[in-house]
């Protein structure tokens, strides 16, 4: 699937939609072991049966009330470039959802979307890491309500 109109060097321009999967972020490592995606695939999903949630946790998402998806970037960029990649993801998030919805969400360090008290989302980033230099990454966004 490919969405027309972007204005992105490369982020979005290719999209795997699953009605189910186990987990976005596994789909996209998956991928990326057998060197078939390419460079700023999202994939997106209905249902997440399995996904990954930080230090291990499971996050479920449902065909109604969330968002799962997850994006794929190829780098080759020392380690040291991406320190507080997650917060400034998180920041960009609550400043779109500010200016084009008028939304006010907080952040709880690091990687914690909060609206009124509660947690209704999370950005969880991995990367592929070869000495210094990190060689990829994928950044999986997620929403519960």
């Amino acid at each position: 699937m490919q969405l027309e109109g972007l204005e992105t060097e490369f982020l979005g321009r290719h999209i795997v939609y699953k009605q189910e999967i186990d987990s976005t972020q596994l789909e996209a490592w998956r991928q990326v072991e057998k060197k078939q995606i390419q460079n700023g695939t999202i994939i997106l999903a209905e249902i997440q049966t399995e996904g990954k949630g930080t230090h291990g946790r499971k996050w479920y998402t449902d065909e109604k009330n969330n968002i799962a998806f997850s994006f794929f970037l190829q780098m080759n960029c020392e380690i040291r470039k991406l320190e507080g990649i997650t917060i400034e993801i998180a920041e960009t998030l609550v400043e779109i959802l500010e200016r084009l919805y008028h939304i006010s969400l907080s952040i709880k360090f690091p990687n914690d979307l909060v609206f009124q008290g509660k947690k209704i989302g999370g950005i969880l980033t991995e990367t592929k890491v070869k000495g210094e230099r990190v060689e990829s990454i994928v950044v999986g966004i997620r929403n519960e309500y």
